[in-house]
């Protein structure tokens, strides 16, 4: 979308900032009615669809903001905090939000980690945390978490071990049920 606007006086100007700031607080407030107090915010493809304005009238009412949270983690969060993406002020209800005791940003390494916990209603998810000194060490920690979720899941779906020895042994298989 491009658009431009032409002000010829400074009046005009004014009323432009006083709207656009009263629009902008009757938004806060109403999300502060709602009862929240720390906002989720998707990435946006619209750089500026968080001002500073907006980030300064929502830390005046001790509303704490996560901004740039990438799209495919937007499931992930709603499942484990239980809440639900709201894309529009009128859906702003407290029935689409989760509780969490606690949100804090702590640092791990150097790395800045928004850390969630305390949730009241959580979804039955986990986070992992991995973090290695280049690209091909993360590639290959997440392959081989890859690998071990699927064992758990084979296991989970079929309840027996299968135990590879040496070729010149036979190879052997134990239920999970009944013991070794």
């Amino acid at each position: 979308m491009d658009h431009t606007v032409i002000v010829n006086e400074y009046r005009q100007m004014d009323r432009i900032v006083r709207e656009q700031s009263k629009y902008l607080l009757d938004l806060v407030k109403r999300i502060k009615k709602a009862g929240c107090n720390v906002l989720l915010i998707q990435k946006s493809i619209l750089r500026d669809a968080v001002t500073d304005l907006s980030l300064s009238f929502l830390a005046k009412l001790k509303i704490a903001v996560v901004k740039d949270v990438e799209r495919d983690e937007i499931e992930f969060l709603s499942t484990s905090l239980g809440c639900k993406p709201i894309a529009d002020i009128e859906g702003f209800t407290e029935d689409k939000m989760g509780y969490a005791e606690l949100v804090d940003e702590v640092e791990v390494q150097g790395v800045k980690v928004v850390k969630i916990s305390g949730v009241r209603n959580p979804g039955r998810t986990v986070s992992v945390l991995c973090m290695g000194s280049n690209s091909l060490v993360l590639e290959e920690t997440e392959r081989s978490l890859h690998d071990a979720l699927c064992v758990v899941r084979c296991l989970v779906k079929k309840r027996y071990v299968i135990r590879f020895m040496s070729p010149s042994r036979i190879t052997n298989t134990y239920s999970l049920d009944s013991g070794p």
